[in-house]
């Protein structure tokens, strides 16, 4: 289908389990979602305010009129330091006035050994 017409993200989605032992070894997932956009957007990702790298590759999907859905997931292994911190993804597509973002705050919990 061909678009003839340019609109910029409206908004983003993230999703994963935020709640998680860390111990520095479990993984901790979130993905990532645009609304529809035409170009299609880039997402970048920011902990506590400062960019961070995604692991994961841009996925692109088409919706019924003729948009494109943007999803990006940024997967890492928690320590229990970032308890509390608040990751965002944002999202541009070159004809937006501003990016759009949302974020979620880890709350994250220890597992601790009883020595005796």
């Amino acid at each position: 289908m061909l678009s003839c017409f340019s609109v910029a993200p409206r908004f983003t989605n993230i999703t994963g389990d935020v709640n998680i032992v860390a111990n520095g070894v479990n993984k901790l997932r979130l993905t990532c979602n645009t609304d529809s956009s035409n170009p299609a957007s880039t997402i970048k990702w920011y902990m506590n305010g400062k960019i961070i790298t995604s692991t994961g590759q841009m996925t692109h999907s088409n919706d019924s009129h003729g948009g494109t859905i943007t999803s990006n997931v940024y997967e890492f292994a928690p320590t229990r330091e970032m308890d509390g911190h608040v990751v965002e993804c944002n999202a541009t597509n070159g004809i937006s006035v501003k990016d759009v973002g949302s974020s979620v705050t880890l709350d994250l919990r220890c597992k601790y050994r009883l020595i005796f």
